[in-house]
């Protein structure tokens, strides 16, 4: 096989608007690829990204995972466990390899599978913060927390629009903006995604949502009362805060329309910048 790749790269075209496709790998597994101006990236869609299994487990961090485990089984207790600098190192590397995949799963509407790998981060995030022998180590990587919340948040809150449940999707929301903002005190502003950038983006994706969330049936018994009033039907109009007392809604005869539109795609909320 030829070591210039420009044949592959020409089968495929950059398009930024399709950037992503799955496809079946030689071992008959599916594979994301995400097309770049310059290349081609490749991903397992499960397990660890780039297929690898530590000491034959799906990842680094089910490995050490395990080890704590059994050393708390030895020892009754958690004390003396540590993580070794050099583990440390490749652990964070793992971070950034699954911070790859699922900022192309999220773009790529995947969110299932988003919310799966930052959770995973997380667990990992909190593993080095409690069991790090290299604190410089567990200091860059903690710093990007705020950005797994706020995807794992998120991906949470769009698999939940996706169902129809925009009361849970609100909920999502709000959850990852009050865990954003618990961090918010110990954030450097300087260095990397901060919580602000976090929380910028968990509030403009809450307004997209609601923007797209369909009116309730009070809301549309509301809108048709205006449209009646407007129109001088006051027999109907009379029905309608009927039906509003009913509900236990009062009766707003006001002129100002419930404000809904449309969400954009994915890739208006994800924020690449740590890409």
């Amino acid at each position: 096989m030829p070591d210039d790749l420009g044949a592959v790269l020409d089968q495929w075209p950059y398009n930024p608007d399709r950037p992503y496709r799955i496809i079946c790998g030689c071992d008959g597994r599916p594979k994301l690829q995400a097309r770049t101006p310059a290349g081609i990236h490749q991903y397992e869609l499960d397990g660890r990204p780039d297929g690898r299994r530590p000491a034959g487990e799906e990842s680094l961090l089910d490995l050490c995972e395990k080890r704590l485990a059994a050393h708390c089984v030895r020892h009754h207790a958690e004390a003396g466990f540590t993580l070794p600098a050099r583990v440390c190192r490749e652990l964070a590397a793992e971070v950034a390899l699954y911070h790859e995949r699922y900022a192309c799963l999220y773009e790529a509407g995947d969110f299932e599978r988003t919310a799966r790998d930052t959770a995973r981060n997380l667990r990992c995030l909190d593993l080095l913060a409690r069991y790090a022998e290299a604190p410089d180590v567990r200091g860059a990587v903690e710093r990007y927390r705020a950005a797994v919340i706020q995807m794992n948040r998120a991906s949470r809150a769009m698999l939940a629009v996706r169902r129809g449940l925009y009361d849970a999707a609100a909920m999502e929301i709000a959850r990852g903006i009050g865990e954003v903002e618990a961090l918010a005190g110990a954030a450097d502003e300087g260095r990397g995604r901060t919580p602000t950038r976090a929380l910028a983006c968990l509030r403009r994706l809450g307004r997209e949502i609601q923007a797209r969330r369909p009116p309730t049936l009070a809301e549309d018994l509301q809108r048709q009362l205006r449209e009646a009033v407007s129109a001088e039907d006051y027999e109907r109009a009379a029905r309608l805060r009927d039906r509003l007392h009913a509900l236990g809604v009062p009766a707003a005869d006001g002129r100002r329309p419930v404000q809904r539109g449309t969400l954009p795609g994915a890739t208006s909320f994800i924020d690449t910048s740590s890409k």
